[in-house]
């Protein structure tokens, strides 16, 4: 759940976020920031994300967003840097989005699974906290470190929220969810959905592109999952489905 509250000084308002800034929380957020925005005239709105413990490219969608509402009439937004700030917020700052290194294969070998689990959930925004959060409670007995856990949440983010916004742009549809870990402390975890599918997988793995609405939408999803796991891969077939495998290992817990 995400909340903002105002504040008022001269010609600004403050905007303060505070909560989980997802797909589902995005939508409201964007109503009360556009209402305040036309109902106070502000010259500058300046959104504080210091509330935020978590926020995935729907949050950047967010920001964006506003900065071009904000254009008419003629306003500045400002969004000050802040402790604790989720990383997707870097991309809306101009900051580049890298990969990091893939882990190495196995030889061709197929390596069994340690322990798996499989949930199906509707594609509706209010599952996106409950993906993450699933994800979490499953991973928590690998005692991932803070930051890993934080990558783990988002990249699910991003995945589910393409099935929601993407796959089933006009209707309900399953998403299945699966999560394994390997030897290693190697973890994939799959989201497949029955959508419409891809056509262009290269060109939608493309930075700033989207096939949503391009006013609210950053069309950074898939390079946020880039940056923060190890290896993303993606399979499709246009009118059957989509099916995104999600690749981490996590760091060896020290020796006692």
């Amino acid at each position: 759940m995400a909340t903002v509250t105002f504040s008022a000084a001269d010609d600004l308002l403050y905007a303060y976020l505070a909560g989980e800034i997802d797909h589902d929380a995005a939508q409201d957020l964007r109503i009360q920031l556009d209402d305040a925005l036309l109902t106070r005239t502000p010259h500058t709105l300046v959104l504080d994300l210091g509330g935020v413990g978590f926020m995935d490219s729907s949050g950047v969608g967010l920001i964006l967003g506003r900065q071009r509402c904000a254009r008419e009439p003629r306003r500045d937004l400002a969004h000050p840097a802040r402790p604790g700030t989720a990383a997707p917020c870097a991309a809306a700052c101009g900051h580049s989005v890298r990969g990091r290194a893939r882990p190495g294969r196995t030889g061709g070998m197929r390596m069994k699974a340690e322990n798996t689990t499989k949930i199906q959930f509707d594609s509706l925004s209010v599952n996106e906290a409950y993906a993450r959060g699933a994800a979490a409670a499953f991973l928590a007995r690998y005692d991932p470190t803070v930051p890993q856990l934080a990558d783990l949440k988002t990249a699910v983010s991003e995945a589910v929220t393409n099935c929601i916004v993407h796959a089933y742009p006009d209707r309900v549809g399953p998403i299945v969810m699966t999560l394994a870990v390997y030897p290693g402390r190697l973890v994939k975890i799959t989201v497949a959905d029955r959508g419409v599918g891809i056509p262009d997988i290269p060109k939608a793995m493309e930075p700033l592109f989207t096939t949503g609405n391009p006013e609210e939408r950053s069309g950074l999803g898939f390079a946020v999952m880039q940056s923060f796991m190890d290896k993303v891969r993606v399979s499709s077939t246009p009118g059957h489905g989509t099916r995104v495998t999600l690749t981490k290992r996590l760091e060896e817990k020290p020796s006692t």
